[in-house]
């Protein structure tokens, strides 16, 4: 399972890396702005247990690898807002960025993840 999620993270960063990119990816000090503004959904794409260990404030829960990701992303989250989305290292949300994208919405990933987040001295909550 492990190796199946990587190949497709690698598939998924072939396609963006080509010009197909339809999100943009931002750093810790980017992503904090944009998160501030009122239009802006903040997702947390890791598992339940990892988002309870530490989150962004504010920030929805979706884990990107479970099989129903899509389905309860695209039930839950409102299209005309932006989605703002991150992972523990930025693999798994660029995974999620991308299907979000697909299905019509606005997507700004956190590149680095919450890793650089913290890093940076920002902010998380439990």
């Amino acid at each position: 399972m492990k190796r199946l999620f990587t190949f497709i993270a690698l598939l998924i960063s072939l396609f963006t890396s080509c010009g197909g990119q339809n999100f943009r990816s931002v750093n810790a000090a980017d992503f904090e702005q944009i998160i501030k503004q009122p239009d802006v959904i903040v997702l947390d794409s890791r598992t339940a247990q990892e988002y309870a260990e530490g989150h962004i404030l504010n920030a929805v829960n979706i884990d990107v690898k479970l099989d129903d990701f899509e389905q309860k992303a695209v039930a839950s989250l409102d299209k005309t807002k932006t989605i703002a989305v991150y992972c523990r290292s930025g693999r798994r949300s660029k995974i999620a960025a991308a299907t979000l994208a697909k299905n019509g919405f606005t997507v700004v990933e956190l590149d680095c993840g919450i890793m650089c987040w913290t890093s940076a001295g920002k902010e998380v909550v439990k």
